[in-house]
């Protein structure tokens, strides 16, 4: 047998680090690993040497669609360039979100158009939707989204704060239908009133964002979730979440049986709420940005486990900047600089393993989201989504160099080590040495095939 490619060098997976080895991939798919004296003849091979070669990112938050400038084919070009070769795409889309048969398939045609890289799909968790719930729990989609907090833009989107009786009804169609339930955990009602207030105080400056909402205002919401999950033996996943807290509260309920897991972002690990003194209301994020302690606090749940996976919750906008805070949008983009940024601060400053930083990018997402084997891992029978990995490259990051067509970035100017040379998926380069080599609508659909416990 002749097989596509060959690529030798240092593969890291979640399952352990194995120095100058090979990978053989024919027709997308990986089809050895091992020694290079074990691997068949092929029709292109290539060494790297002392480059890390690990499974592609599965990026479980990514909004293309809540921006016009964006698009699927500027996130994915970015996703190429990230390392991330699987995004799941929320539903938080201009003209409303996806609830029904027609909007998920109508959606996958629209995205599978423009995408380099491969997509799953989220549904919309809505309460004026609730019959669409079980219609659509086998078509394919990872779960259902809803928001505790009406985030920025939400009206938009058409998709609003589903209050606890709204949420509670949610769950339990969506256990029924074996699926998972994803929410963004905000108290709706505090933050309001705080709002409310500031303003009519005329408090509407950068610190108000993060004044406004307590770290209270999102461990209330998890604690809600968790309980009605609980009650309704419903799987349950918490995005972004942002404080110490929120992670315990996970972890406490995990050990009861809760069927729950948690993201955070790499925004949450690199940054706190001063980060306005540096780019202005392009800090602006929700949850927001916490303390200088609660950061370190994130970064000690990532080291002991109890952050189960991380995500980018890529949202990109326009640069232009109010004064008012309240005035601004709230969103970042990120797909493209997560990777480099948390090898760097987690594994180049030695506080995570390179396995623990796949299980946290690639296995765990790939898990929850169901599409593993497929996606996820280096194994036998995989498709062969693969990063070149150069840990040792030094370079600041410029928003305006960066892929997403909002030109800026939260991260302006700093400083990082490790970067991506190489993008595959399914066995096609689809980045190369600072390009985007990818065939718009090379991407497909990858379909939820099974449930995982993490």
């Amino acid at each position: 047998m002749t097989v596509d490619l060959i690529v030798t060098g240092k593969i890291v997976t979640h399952y352990g680090v194995f120095e100058d080895t090979s990978i053989a991939i024919k027709d997308g798919k990986i089809v050895n690993i091992g020694s290079k004296s074990s691997m068949p003849s092929a029709d292109e091979e290539v060494n790297y040497g002392n480059l890390l070669i690990m499974p592609g990112v599965v990026d479980n938050h990514v909004h293309s669609l809540g921006d016009k400038y964006e698009g699927h084919w500027n996130s994915t070009s970015a996703a190429a360039a990230g390392g991330v070769t699987t995004i799941n795409d929320h539903p938080l889309d201009l003209g409303g979100a996806p609830t029904s048969v027609s909007d998920i398939e109508n959606k996958a045609i629209l995205t599978s158009a423009e995408a380099v890289v491969d997509f799953s799909l989220l549904a919309g968790g809505l309460p004026e939707y609730l019959e669409d719930i079980p219609t659509i729990a086998d078509i394919g989609v990872t779960g259902y989204k809803s928001l505790m907090h009406a985030t920025s833009g939400a009206a938009t989107y058409h998709m609003r704060a589903v209050d606890d009786g709204e949420l509670y009804a949610m769950f339990n169609l969506i256990a029924q239908s074996n699926q998972t339930a994803m929410v963004h955990a905000e108290n709706e009602w505090i933050i309001d009133h705080l709002v409310k207030k500031y303003t009519e105080e005329g408090k509407t400056y950068l610190a108000a964002h993060h004044e406004t909402r307590p770290e209270m205002t999102e461990i209330i919401a998890t604690f809600t979730a968790i309980e009605i999950a609980r009650e309704l033996n419903c799987r349950l996943h918490i995005v972004h979440a942002s404080t110490p807290r929120s992670f315990e509260l996970v972890d406490q309920a995990r050990k009861s049986g809760v069927r729950v897991t948690v993201e955070t972002c790499p925004h949450y690990l690199l940054c706190n709420y001063d980060r306005w003194k540096e780019v202005g209301a392009h800090f602006k994020i929700n949850p927001p940005l916490r303390s200088e302690e609660s950061r370190l606090g994130v970064w000690k749940a990532v080291r002991e486990g109890k952050v189960h996976l991380i995500a980018s919750d890529h949202a990109p906008h326009p640069i232009d900047q109010y004064p008012n805070v309240f005035d601004n949008f709230s969103g970042s983009p990120g797909v493209e600089t997560m990777l480099p940024m948390i090898f760097s601060e987690g594994v180049h400053k030695k506080q995570i393993s390179l396995e623990h930083l796949v299980k946290l990018f690639s296995y765990n997402p790939a898990r929850l989201l169901g599409i593993y084997p497929k996606k996820g891992s280096i194994e036998v029978g995989t498709d062969a989504d693969l990063i070149i990995f150069d840990p040792e490259k030094e370079w600041e990051i410029e928003g305006k160099r960066l892929r997403a067509q909002s030109g800026w970035s939260m991260y302006e100017g700093m400083k990082v080590t490790g970067n991506v040379k190489e993008t595959f998926v399914r066995g096609k380069r689809v980045y190369a040495d600072g390009v985007v080599i990818g065939e718009r609508g090379y991407g497909q659909w990858v379909k939820k095939q099974a449930n995982y416990d993490l």
